[in-house]
C-alpha cells in the first residue's frame, strides 16, 4: 500500500494518505500507550493511476488538506475528522495540497497542470 506521511507542526502526530481512500493521523509521541492511530479521514479518492496524492496540515493544525483523484481538494477538521471544505475546479487528480503559512489560503496542484488557490473562512471555522 502506498502512502505519504507528514509531521504536524507541533510534532506529536504525522499524517498519511493511503491507497485505501483514507488519510490517517498517527500519534508519534514517545511512550504513548494504546492505539497510535488517532483519526481516520474518509471522503477523498484514489484511482487506477495510483498517483501519490500529498496531504498537509494547516499552520495551526486545525485542518488537514488532502488531494483526491476525483478532482477535488478536501479539507478535514482534525478535531472531528469531518469534511469542512470540498473545493472543486481541477480537471485531473489533485496531487498536492498546501496551506499558506499566514493567510487563510489553500493551494493545490493537479495532473491538469494548473495551480488553484482556495480561501478558507477561519472565523466560520472557530464559530462551529
Amino acid at each position: 500500500m502506498l502512502y505519504r506521511s507528514f509531521v504536524l507542526p507541533i510534532g506529536s502526530y504525522i499524517l498519511s494518505n493511503a491507497m485505501d481512500n483514507t488519510a490517517r493521523m498517527w500519534d508519534i509521541r514517545p511512550f504513548a500507550e494504546g492505539n497510535r492511530q488517532a483519526k481516520v479521514f474518509h471522503g477523498h479518492q484514489h484511482n487506477f493511476e495510483k498517483i501519490l496524492l500529498k496531504c498537509s496540515w494547516s499552520p495551526d493544525g486545525s485542518l488537514v488538506g488532502v488531494g483526491s483523484s476525483n478532482r477535488f481538494v478536501y479539507a478535514y477538521s482534525t478535531s472531528t475528522a469531518q469534511i469542512k471544505y470540498k473545493l472543486p475546479g481541477h480537471a485531473g487528480s489533485v496531487n498536492e495540497v498546501v496551506f499558506h503559512p499566514e493567510e487563510p489560503i489553500i493551494a493545490s496542484c493537479s495532473s491538469d497542470k494548473h495551480i488553484y488557490l482556495g480561501e478558507i473562512d477561519y472565523k466560520w471555522e472557530q464559530e462551529n
